[in-house]
């Protein structure tokens, strides 16, 4: 992935506590050097929009706040198609429009990046608040140490 241009997205809504994980994490990558075929954004809750977000990258990877059942700031990395499997056993994104239901349209329009990653960590809380909870906080320095890493020379 170190050559292909690539977009990492930033997802959710800081204004609702742990929901805010992905915002977070694309200000400290933006913050950190990476190589200069890599773009950062805050996307915030693109809903369907995530399709034109990623059309025309041939790598993203996509951070946010995922329900998947494992301790509050515990992150796990996936595939695209890891990640809709695992959708599909129930509800995972803290949005209306969920990243897999996002994918899933993308992928049946032909406009699907060939390489898609996603980082979801877990919430501990998303209520109404602009803090993310202590072990959302201590969670992300391991999440964005591994997005570096996949750029590393």
């Amino acid at each position: 992935m170190t050559r292909e241009r690539t977009l990492i997205l930033g997802l959710g809504n800081p204004l609702m506590g742990d929901d805010g994980a992905g915002s977070e994490a694309a200000r400290m990558l933006n913050e950190s050097v990476l190589p200069e075929n890599v773009t950062v954004m805050d996307a915030g809750t693109p809903g369907w929009g995530l399709v034109e977000l990623i059309r025309d990258w041939p790598a993203v990877v996509i951070v946010d706040a995922v329900q998947l059942g494992l301790k509050p700031g515990e992150w796990q990395r996936f595939q695209a198609d890891e990640f809709r499997l695992i959708a599909n056993q129930g509800e995972v994104s803290l949005h209306d429009t969920d990243i897999a239901s996002g994918l899933a349209l993308a992928q049946e329009l032909d406009l699907l990046p060939e390489q898609v990653t996603i980082f979801g960590i877990e919430p501990e809380s998303v209520d109404p608040g602009m803090l993310l909870s202590p072990s959302v906080r201590a969670g992300l320095p391991g999440l964005v140490g591994s997005i570096l890493n996949m750029f590393a020379m």
